[in-house]
């Protein structure tokens, strides 16, 4: 096989995935949850699982497979979210934020919420290449190491080595944040040395979205000691937003709709 389409079909590979079945499905809409740089599925199941308790389906993604750039993983989760049978919510954590801001048009989602998203270029999010083998790795489009205990916020979860075209996007400032003309919601801790509230407020703005600050969460709100908080919070925000036609699912609505339906026509 050639090299360039090896390359090619190394790139658009579809993300891995995980699905948590809803306790009683309540929502007419699919949760569609994107891990950050160098995190996998683990990063969310606690979190899909609160989620799931409470009726959401949930589809846990790894887009590390895809060895390319945002635009790409953006294209392959939208391919994924698109073949669901249900609209879909994409939630995406770290540069999973800005991978689902990107898929969202084309996956026709009904909402988008950024966890603790990381800003392209931003000073805190450079202090990710501090380490000279971060850096080596990019400059040779090499596979990158995940950041160690000089990164400013050491990950309590597994980490795996990263695609260079994907990290250099967002700590080089290569893709930009652009509203999807949908609801969206970041949610930021303000403990995130990553994501300085004040470069939250400003990246909201700039989507046109709104936000919600979680109190002592640091970088990882979905695995910390804030993460059913966190959980509580987008679960809260995606019934008040969405709440009119998702509520139509609950078997109680669908059971009084066919009876109404049967009384008009006798």
């Amino acid at each position: 096989m050639p090299e360039g389409l090896f390359r090619w079909r190394r790139a658009f590979r579809m993300p891995t995935a995980e699905t948590l079945p809803a306790e009683g499905s309540r929502y007419a809409a699919s949760l569609v949850l994107v891990p950050g740089l160098w995190a996998g599925t683990p990063v969310w199941r606690g979190f899909a699982s609160f989620l799931a308790h409470r009726g959401w389906e949930c589809h846990l993604l790894d887009v590390r497979d895809v060895r390319a750039d945002t635009a790409a993983r953006a294209a392959a989760v939208a391919a994924y979210a698109t073949a669901l049978p249900t609209p879909s919510v994409l939630l995406g954590h770290d540069a999973g934020g800005l991978v689902a801001l990107a898929a969202a048009p084309a996956a026709g989602a009904a909402a988008a919420v950024l966890v603790s998203p990381l800003l392209p270029g931003s000073r805190a999010v450079r202090s990710l290449a501090r380490a000279p083998r971060v850096l080596l790795a990019l400059l040779l489009g090499r596979d990158v190491p995940p950041p160690g205990r000089e990164a400013a916020s050491p990950a309590p979860v597994p980490l795996a080595p990263e695609s260079a075209a994907a990290v250099r996007d967002v700590l080089w400032g290569r893709v930009r944040p652009t509203p999807a003309g949908i609801p969206t919601l970041v949610v930021a801790g303000d403990r995130d040395p990553l994501l300085p509230l004040d470069d939250a407020e400003a990246l909201a703005r700039t989507l046109g979205a709104e936000r919600a600050t979680i109190a002592g969460a640091g970088h990882w709100p979905l695995v910390d000691a804030t993460w059913q908080q966190t959980a509580g919070v987008v679960h809260r925000w995606l019934v008040q937003r969405l709440g009119a036609p998702l509520l139509e699912l609950y078997p109680e609505a669908m059971a009084e709709r066919d009876a109404e339906t049967e009384d008009e026509g006798e």
